[in-house]
């Protein structure tokens, strides 16, 4: 009976139209199931999870590492981050796996800030009272450390050093810089960079990945503000570079977030290969919506065929500069043998 029924619809779902049209289907079902896991796993709708609290307290001790970049400290920078702090460091949760090096780096985070706040004369006594900064102190226990530092100084030479090392010391040594003399980098060089880049792999061989370097400093501005994550450090990026990915080069459902993986690991090896010929540089994140993506259209005319992967700010770094610290999890909280 099944046999006769497909011998019966085989002419009807072979017409192009209904066969486009039953793919075009299955397509928005697969999406609509990515959404409804999005929704019901994802921080931005579920705060209550471990992992949740932790996402939320990475997002929000992270940007006060990148505060602590500037020279000259502001003074209460921050307080939308410090209010969230406060509330995920005294979630009974979260203390009770201080152990966890995200968790505990947050900490140790915030006692930092409230020393530097201090030692620069200012009182943050409306935001962070020294109560607060002597219950963390207490929580982190034999953690604490007056020698933490949220930051690491660089000079130019202890950077490189190993951007030609080994590939365990080169991979450790790659950090996100943004801090530029605004001097550009010549596109000889950039045509290596790519070169390299270009060994990243991808399904099939496909290669869909596409680099476009911006040298106009008005649309380089007009962009780093719809981006929204480069604030205070723009007025040097002269070059900047838009990694997209192509969807003429994907074939079924089953691919439709293919772009996403393939452009990450492209993303990786040109980090690498800026990085190899000591090309400064710092991903600027571009998780945005379909709004946002139109803004950039706006600006520079890019096929719409293709993703925004990432914008990443180029140059060549000023002689001292610091980075983030940007504590990486140990491999024991994200590996696990399945036997």
């Amino acid at each position: 009976m099944k046999e006769a029924i497909r011998t019966l619809l085989k002419p009807v779902l072979s017409n192009p139209t209904v066969e486009g049209w039953i793919k075009k289907r299955y397509l928005f079902k697969n999406f609509q199931q990515d959404a409804q896991l999005f929704h019901r796993h994802a921080t931005a709708y579920n705060e209550g999870g471990l992992k949740n609290k932790e996402a939320n307290l990475i997002l929000n001790y992270h940007s006060l590492e990148k505060g602590m970049l500037f020279n000259k400290m502001k003074r209460a920078y921050g307080q939308y981050r410090i209010n969230n702090l406060h509330q995920l460091l005294t979630d009974e949760e979260v203390i009770k796996h201080i152990g966890r090096s995200q968790i505990r780096v947050g900490y140790e985070v915030m006692c930092k800030y409230y020393e530097l706040q201090q030692a620069n004369g200012y009182d943050i006594s409306g935001i962070f009272s020294k109560a607060q900064y002597e219950l963390y102190k207490t929580i982190l226990g034999n953690y604490y450390n007056a020698a933490f530092s949220g930051t690491i100084d660089w000079t130019i030479d202890q950077f490189y050093k190993d951007n030609q090392s080994n590939f365990e010391q080169f991979s450790s040594s790659r950090k996100s810089v943004r801090n530029f003399t605004g001097e550009k980098v010549p596109r000889e060089i950039l045509e290596k960079v790519i070169t390299l880049a270009n060994n990243a792999p991808s399904v099939c061989n496909r290669q869909a990945s596409n680099v476009y370097v911006v040298e106009d400093k008005n649309k380089i501005d007009q962009i780093l503000k719809i981006q929204d994550g480069f604030t205070g450090y723009t007025e040097n990026v002269n070059q900047l570079i838009i990694l997209t990915n192509d969807r003429h080069y994907y074939y079924t459902p089953g691919e439709r977030n293919q772009l996403y993986i393939d452009g990450g690991l492209y993303l990786l090896n040109l980090l690498y290969a800026l990085h190899y010929y000591k090309v400064a540089n710092c991903p600027a994140n571009w998780a945005k919506t379909i709004k946002q993506e139109e803004e950039i259209y706006q600006v520079i005319a890019l096929p719409r065929s293709e993703k925004i992967i990432c914008l990443v700010p180029i140059g060549y770094a000023v002689d001292e500069f610091k980075t983030t610290l940007s504590l990486r999890r140990p491999s024991h909280e994200n590996l696990e043998f399945i036997t």
